[in-house]
């Protein structure tokens, strides 16, 4: 197959340097070997670089990710760049196209419009859309000037062996071949892992057949900056369409192909792309091709993240599908679980069995993103004549009803996930009455506030290792919580007599519900360990001890989830699955028996009236007819 290459971006070429490791008789040894240089590797590197650790970073290519490849980046992963690396997510900002804003299209009809980030106080957008080459290509630069961080371009590097001390590898390049030993090793090696295969471990999941075009292309338009997806377009009959922009006039163009009898090179021929094109954007349009090729996927995972000394993160770890934005974004969350844990245990800070608590909280999130996407391609590529009848009549009933639209699914877009069952997460004191919807296991929540006077985030103010915030005058005996670990105090009030940083629009106590005495003890993820309604440090000790795994409360939080989203799936898909291997009669039968156990539910006979004329009702050109 032949793929168009970007004209709009030139790849750096990075030289094979020569290291004092190649002539040395015996292994040279580092504290934290990755293989890979991708998003997760590097940011894993600049993350453990920040925490005092070392590292030597491996990529066999000579280069950055060729193609945009990734291309949207959630809120969460861009502030654990911004945690790491203020400058590198300022220029990815500053780069990427912003948005908040999507909207779905049944055929010719907009369904729903929404809003990823409709409140306000964030610094970081809900979402940017930046090519994969620019996203590596600013955390290379800031490993290159990383004294802690040994960056490798071409450089092969294979899992040799591992005993209680040590990994092995062999690194092979052109210029010779020689091993090096390290405390630990990361796989961040892609989907297709060499270490994952060298060492004879198991990615079982579901392989979709489906296939999808990728067209990015240049052209000069009035479009505005949203996401688009189209259900059922004219132009792509029977199949989806996805479109969204990039930088440098860039734009998205996934076109769904089909399951069968897709011949990949003849798909990818540049004439026959752009006739593709050309229906969707009309004949008028002038455009050129900027990167094609031509994808499906699997839902894969390993069973477990750790083995001994090699852990490993992202795509090596798990494959998703891409509707959702949930492989990139949720690899960088694995790098953030991971790096600060890995960190402590390396400078004792904190016993080995931390690291067994990357495998506990990333399984599940792992679990998440395939559910999701899993989700998300049922929706998207029904598999059935029934399925596709319930998913037509959703999108139908989705422009009158908002249950429907939340049934509707071209991808639950990527946000952080929630450590809610976690070893580390402490759960709250029975007699605190909490109103607002954050709580310990979910990641914080962005607000502005007033520094002198000025304007500030909260994210600005966040520290690199535990965070205690503190609503109002804090005693002096919390001061001592640095004996134990480093701690930064964070104090907001609403007024300039206790704090530097005030909360002059009341979002901190709204969001957080914050009393004077009130305290959120945050992870140096910034996940929330804890929190209390009245200052206790003997609380607030226990409290870090558990999220170190110093404690000997290794029970786990089992938080009830009292914002919990995308419940209606689950019902969703039980109705789906409900049909499956029925004839066409048997699922007429079920589905009149459904809607009769329903009418039982349903006291009111003004109700159910109402909810037939519902079923009843058609669009046409925008107007409700009922039929």
């Amino acid at each position: 197959m032949k793929w168009v290459i970007p004209k709009t971006y030139t790849n750096p070429i990075y030289p094979l340097k020569q290291v004092s490791d190649m002539n040395s008789n015996t292994p040279t040894k580092h504290q934290v070997a990755i293989i890979g240089a991708g998003p997760v590797g590097l940011t894993t590197a600049l993350d453990l670089a920040n925490r005092g650790i070392s590292s030597v970073v491996f990529s066999k290519e000579n280069s950055v990710s060729v193609g945009s490849r990734a291309l949207c980046f959630s809120k969460k992963c861009l502030e654990i760049i911004h945690r790491i690396n203020p400058d590198a997510v300022s220029r990815m900002i500053d780069k990427g196209i912003t948005w908040n804003l999507g909207k779905v299209f049944y055929k010719d009809d907009e369904v729903y419009k929404f809003n990823l980030l409709p409140e306000e106080g964030h610094k970081i957008p809900a979402f940017i859309n930046l090519q994969q080459y620019y996203f590596e290509e600013y955390l290379a630069e800031e490993a290159h000037n990383n004294p802690l961080i040994d960056l490798r371009w071409q450089s092969k590097a294979n899992f040799i062996a591992q005993d209680e001390e040590k990994v092995t590898l062999k690194i092979e390049t052109e210029e010779g071949n020689y091993n090096i030993e390290a405390e630990y090793l990361l796989a961040c090696d892609g989907v297709h892992s060499p270490t994952r295969n060298t060492m004879n471990l198991p990615f079982e999941g579901e392989l979709f057949e489906e296939n999808f075009l990728i067209a990015d292309i240049t052209m000069e338009n009035d479009f505005p900056t949203e996401r688009w997806f189209w259900f059922d377009p004219p132009f792509n009959k029977g199949y989806s369409a996805l479109l969204h922009k990039e930088p440098d006039g860039v734009w998205r163009i996934d076109l769904q192909l089909g399951r069968e009898g897709i011949d990949k090179a003849k798909e990818l021929d540049q004439e026959r792309i752009k006739a593709r094109l050309r229906k969707m954007l009309g004949d008028d349009c002038k455009f050129e091709l900027e990167w094609t090729s031509i994808y499906n996927f699997r839902c894969m995972r390993m069973d477990s993240l750790i083995h001994d000394r090699v852990l490993f993160a992202g795509d090596s770890a798990h494959q998703v599908s891409p509707f959702g934005a949930r492989g990139a974004n949720g690899g960088v969350q694995d790098s953030d679980n991971l790096s600060w844990k890995l960190a402590y245990v390396i400078k004792g800070l904190a016993p080995k069995s931390l690291l067994n608590t990357y495998q506990e909280e990333r399984s599940p999130a792992a679990d998440e993103n395939i559910y999701h996407s899993s989700n998300a391609t049922d929706f998207i590529s029904p598999k059935s004549k029934i399925s596709t009848v319930f998913r037509n009549q959703t999108l139908d009933l989705a422009k009158d009803h908002l249950f429907a639209q939340k049934l509707v699914n071209s991808g639950r877009l990527s946000n952080a996930f929630k450590y809610l069952d976690s070893s580390l997460t402490s759960t709250d004191n029975p007699s605190d009455d909490w109103q607002a919807g954050l709580q310990p296991g979910y990641s914080f929540n962005d607000v502005t506030l007033k520094k002198h006077g000025k304007t500030t985030h909260l994210i600005d103010e966040l520290g690199n290792d535990f965070t205690l915030i503190v609503y109002g005058e804090i005693p002096v005996d919390v001061i001592d919580l640095t004996d134990i670990f480093n701690v930064k105090i964070v104090v907001i009030s609403d007024t300039q007599n206790y704090s530097d940083l005030v909360d002059s629009n009341e979002h901190f106590k709204n969001r957080y519900d914050a009393q004077k005495g009130s305290w959120y003890l945050l992870r140096p993820d910034h996940y929330i360990a804890s929190r209390g309604k009245v200052l206790d440090n003997k609380r607030i000790k226990k409290a870090i001890l558990k999220a170190t795994n110093n404690s000997e409360d290794y029970s786990k939080s089992n938080i009830k989830d009292m914002n919990p989203q995308h419940q209606k799936d689950d019902m969703y898909k039980a109705l789906i699955e409900a049909h499956e291997g029925l004839t066409e009669e048997e699922s007429h039968k079920l589905n009149a028996k459904l809607i009769l156990l329903l009418m039982d539910k349903t006291e009111a006979v003004s109700e159910w009236n109402t909810i037939i004329n519902s079923a009843k009702a058609i669009k046409e050109n925008n107007v409700l007819i009922e039929s």
